[in-house]
């Protein structure tokens, strides 16, 4: 194998151009020469030469002395020493101070050849050897970088694929693909249902003004054609032709499509825009790898958002159909409730109704007969109260038990309320409360019997003024809202203890003292309001007053 570079020692111009004319360079050898030894040494110790062929006897330095040189600064350059006159003990000199071979002059051109041939051998072998050398080095760098580049991959992956959610999963994968290829900046974008878009859903390095709500269109784009293509693309080297969408050029780039299965669901783009480090195959099949994980992880996360949503709106719906039931149950015990002390009352006030009557008649003369001064005046006259306290008692009671039908007309709600709140002033502590009214002016009418429905409110204001013996704020309001028309009666007064709230429109029961009420009232509202179709409701704590929120549906326009 020709080609080497070998040095001529020689000071004699005849030999040099017989060795480097007629024999070097038509074997294809390259060559230097000098003319002493030591401009020899100096090149040989300088110049990157294979071999050196130099005489024994030369001007400065001999060929003898060039070689101790060498051998002390241990370099190890294969020398032919050349001599007119050799001798044995000369040879075995230069074969101990590390000559490759001793020639005597003249020789024959193939001689020469020949013991060239010898003397590069072990370089040559020596330099097959580096070569064989670097080339197992690169592969074990090769195959170390790929161990470490899946090693990398591996844990990449395991952490991308445990996240469900998907914000906090777009922008890991985004880190993961800077991680490992190096880049300097990074995008994921998703392929918008609705538009068909591709719709930017994660970035790093390009500004947060392009992280949310970045659009690309899948037409005449490189992002569009890997979509349309299901392939990768990019660009190992500067190309100025391309110009990616957000207004900079790029030194490089590659776009990863994201597939689930055959189908397309975004791409995955990393590039660099200052530094000249180009995409490698390498680069390329650990981002195809991880846009796979991303891929399968995505779907995950949204079949996993999915389900929760699902989940949420089936919890709301069985929390609202619940609350329904329970309502209605509620609704229903309080019906069968009412209904059966309904029966009851009835019985009971018409068997008593006509005793009470007599003995209230005959007190009544009696009394009219008797003088004040008379010590049976003030029995008779306590015989006479209590007797219409029975009286009015059982008026309430056949009031309970009849519960007729409303006749339903257009009602304006704000009417009904002000004719019973002017019945208020009467009361015996109206003037120690203040009244606020807030009434809706454009209220739409109520399908109601105007009669019954102002006795619901009376009920409401009597109790609210009853509630403040000492004076406090009542306030009364009306607004429309979703297909009901709403009215409140709100006080400052005692409140209700939490314990009698579920109870408080049960018949009979009351918390007035013995005497100030027969614990009828709410119960006859709360049972006319029901054949209204509407509702009541109250809100209160103890000691911070209640509040009665009255529903009525509102009077169809077709209800003359």
């Amino acid at each position: 194998m020709a080609g080497e570079t070998i040095l001529v020692v020689d000071d004699r111009n005849d030999s040099l151009q017989f060795l480097t004319e007629y024999i070097l360079q038509p074997a294809g050898y390259k060559y230097v020469t000098a003319r002493d030894g030591a401009r020899g040494l100096e090149r040989a110790l300088s110049d990157p030469v294979d071999l050196a062929i130099m005489d024994l006897k030369m001007p400065k330095m001999t060929g003898m002395e060039v070689l101790a040189a060498l051998r002390e600064r241990e370099v190890n350059l294969p020398v032919i020493l050349m001599t007119f006159h050799g001798s044995e003990e000369t040879a075995v000199q230069a074969f101990r101070l590390g000559a490759r071979d001793y020639i005597i002059k003249p020789y024959e051109m193939q001689e020469m050849l020949d013991a060239i041939d010898r003397a590069l051998r072990e370089v040559r072998l020596r330099r097959e050897r580096d070569r064989l050398t670097e080339g197992l080095r690169k592969v074990n760098r090769q195959l170390e970088r790929r161990v470490q580049e899946l090693n990398i991959l591996y844990r990449v992956s395991k952490s991308v694929t445990a996240l469900l959610d998907l914000e906090e999963l777009l922008n890991r994968i985004i880190e993961a693909a800077l991680y490992v290829t190096g880049a300097e900046e990074g995008s994921l974008l998703l392929i918008d249902k609705g538009s068909g878009d591709l719709l930017m859903r994660a970035a790093r390095g390009l500004g947060e003004k392009y992280a949310r709500g970045f659009r690309v269109k899948v037409n005449d784009t490189i992002a569009g054609e890997v979509v349309r293509t299901g392939e990768p693309f990019w660009t190992t080297a500067a190309d100025q032709s391309l110009k990616v969408k957000t207004n900079y050029l790029v030194s490089s780039m590659a776009y990863i499509p994201l597939k689930v299965g055959k189908q397309v669901i975004g791409v995955l783009l990393v590039d660099n825009q200052t530094s000249m480090k180009p995409f490698t195959e390498g680069d390329i099949y650990l981002l195809s790898a991880l846009a796979d994980y991303a891929a399968i992880a995505i779907d995950k996360a949204r079949l996993y958002e999915t389900v929760k949503r699902f989940n949420k709106e089936l919890e709301r719906r069985v929390e609202e159909r619940t609350a329904e039931l329970e309502a209605a149950q509620e609704q229903l015990i309080q019906a069968e409730k009412l209904a059966s002390i309904g029966q009851l009352a009835a019985g009971v006030a018409h068997e008593i109704n006509n005793p009470i009557g007599v003995i209230l008649g005959f007190t009544q003369v009696l009394l009219k007969k008797t003088p004040e001064e008379s010590t049976l005046h003030k029995p008779l006259a306590t015989m006479e109260r209590e007797g219409l306290r029975c009286k009015e008692i059982v008026q309430d009671l056949l009031e309970f038990a009849r519960q007729s039908k409303p006749r339903l007309g257009r009602v304006c709600l704000n009417d009904v309320i002000e004719a019973a709140s002017e019945l208020m002033p009467h009361h015996s502590n109206a003037d120690l409360v203040q009244v606020f009214k807030d009434y809706d002016s454009s209220l739409p009418p109520v399908l109601g019997d105007e009669n019954q429905l102002q006795q619901v409110f009376l009920n409401l204001l009597i109790n609210a003024y009853q509630a403040m013996p000492d004076g406090g704020e009542l306030h009364i309001s009306s607004h429309a809202n979703d297909g009901e028309v709403i009215a409140t009666i709100a006080d400052t007064g005692m409140g209700i203890p939490a314990e009698h709230l579920n109870r408080i429109f049960d018949p009979f029961f009351t918390t007035k003292d013995v005497g100030q009420g027969t614990g009828l009232g709410l119960s006859i509202s709360y049972g006319l309001i029901e054949q209204h179709g509407g509702t009541i409701e109250v809100e209160s704590k103890e000691g911070s007053g209640a509040k009665f929120v009255v529903r009525l549906p509102i009077a169809p326009a077709s209800f003359s």
